[in-house]
């Protein structure tokens, strides 16, 4: 916006300052021909004296045309006019009977007495003033061309911003369609003011473009993991039509419940994970005892009460939190340390500052290669950890540091003091 401003404020202010330079020029001539008024009346006194002495050598009847025929003589007008006649200021009178010139109110006329009842006027004198002799001095130029640098300036700094802008402006719009088509486009040099806007334009192009990335990566898995279900039930049913014997026919039936149970999860899975794609609008925060809450937490794992052990420092420990996003991050978490520890499961939560807590959960499993501890958190990724097999669908991690980010806090792995992986929590004790 201020770029913007800048050509017309340049613009402006040329404008203004060439107006005030004629505007000091005009007063310039006006002042080169100003007098003062004492110093005017001794001027006048000299023309008057020789202009009255030759007409009170003349008839009364022959002044009007010999001041007609000095007229030609004089710049400004000359004329006689009777004292009655005009309106003069006391102490001006008092000048003309005492044989002195004098000036009236405006101080543009000047009056000598030629006899009791008239008077010479010359005058006015300010209107009819001419300037064209004062272009023939150079200092007179020499004072327009000084006066009108800075105009040229103005004029100069104006059109050279107007042209940057407009640069500005196409080069805008050429990166713009160019972040459309490449994200991670190089940005043009451009002013200081346009870098943050082209930061955060490029900043949203790489989120679209990832989103979409994503979107189709879990679109392709998905449908990869649909196969194998579909599959199966398939061939379960093809045998199913075929098959006579009772005890085939049940065992295929629980075959087929099991694999659409299985679509059922991985159908909840997938909707919970792109329900997170953008920040919950509902989230209700309430203060939540950690401990109590965890054991609530504990209760839900059916048969695997004996693996689970609980530390809490202090034992009040507390935060204030939405209770559903945090059943969502532990159950995930403490499912996957069910699932690969061998006889213990260790959960433990302190202080890790002022304004955090840390959670951790500790298994004595296989733990998690350095190499796979950034992948293990992406959706429809599937460690085998010393198993043949994995299990899940790999959306439940996902979901975790997913539901950890609108909680605004941060979820990362390590090797646990038991031997297998450590799943670390951090969580703000109040919403940020």
């Amino acid at each position: 916006m201020r770029s913007k401003l800048r050509p017309w404020m340049a613009i402006v202010a040329g404008t203004s300052w060439a107006a005030l330079t004629l505007y000091l020029l005009w007063l310039c001539t006006n002042a080169s021909v100003f007098v003062g008024e004492d110093s005017f009346l001794r001027l006048m006194a000299g023309p008057g004296y020789l202009v009255a002495e030759q007409l009170k050598a003349l008839p009364a009847e022959q002044r009007e045309a010999h001041i007609e025929s000095l007229q030609a003589r004089f710049q400004y007008p000359v004329s006689l006019e009777k004292i009655d006649d005009i309106e003069l200021p006391p102490e001006a009178i008092v000048m003309l009977e005492h044989h002195q010139p004098a000036m009236n109110s405006d101080e543009d006329i000047t009056y000598f007495p030629l006899d009791d009842d008239t008077v010479i006027q010359f005058g006015p004198m300010w209107g009819t003033a001419e300037t064209k002799d004062l272009l023939r001095f150079p200092v007179y130029w020499i004072t327009a061309c000084v006066a009108g640098l800075p105009v040229l300036f103005f004029l100069w700094f104006g059109l050279r911003a107007r042209r940057k802008y407009t640069n500005d402006l196409n080069a805008l719009d050429d990166c713009i369609r160019a972040l459309a088509r490449t994200p991670n486009v190089m940005l043009p040099a451009m002013s200081l003011e346009w870098a943050p806007l082209l930061l955060t334009l490029q900043r949203h192009a790489q989120e679209i473009t990832s989103m979409g990335e994503r979107l189709r990566e879990v679109s392709q898995a998905v449908s990869h993991e649909l196969r194998t279900p579909l599959a199966r039930m398939r061939f379960a049913l093809a045998l199913l039509s075929k098959s006579e014997d009772p005890i085939t026919r049940t065992r295929l039936q629980e075959r087929l419940q099991t694999d659409i149970e299985e679509l059922e999860s991985l159908v909840r899975a997938s909707l919970a994970f792109a329900r997170l794609a953008d920040a919950p609008a509902d989230l209700h925060h309430e203060p939540i005892n950690i401990r109590a809450w965890l054991q609530q937490e504990f209760a839900l794992l059916d048969g695997h009460h004996r693996l689970l052990t609980l530390e809490t420092d202090p034992p009040g420990l507390e935060l204030v939190g939405d209770r559903s996003l945090l059943h969502l991050i532990v159950r995930n978490l403490l499912s996957n340390a069910v699932t690969y520890a061998r006889e213990q499961v260790n959960v433990s939560v302190s202080y890790h500052d002022q304004q955090h807590l840390v959670l951790h959960v500790d298994d004595d499993g296989p733990g998690v290669l350095p190499e796979n501890r950034e992948k293990i958190f992406e959706p429809f990724v599937r460690l085998a950890l010393g198993r043949d097999e994995p299990s899940g669908f790999g959306l439940g991690l996902a979901l975790a540091k997913r539901a950890t980010h609108w909680h605004r806090g941060q979820l990362s792995i390590s090797r646990s003091p038991l031997g297998g992986a450590r799943m670390s929590l951090i969580l703000p004790l109040r919403p940020l």
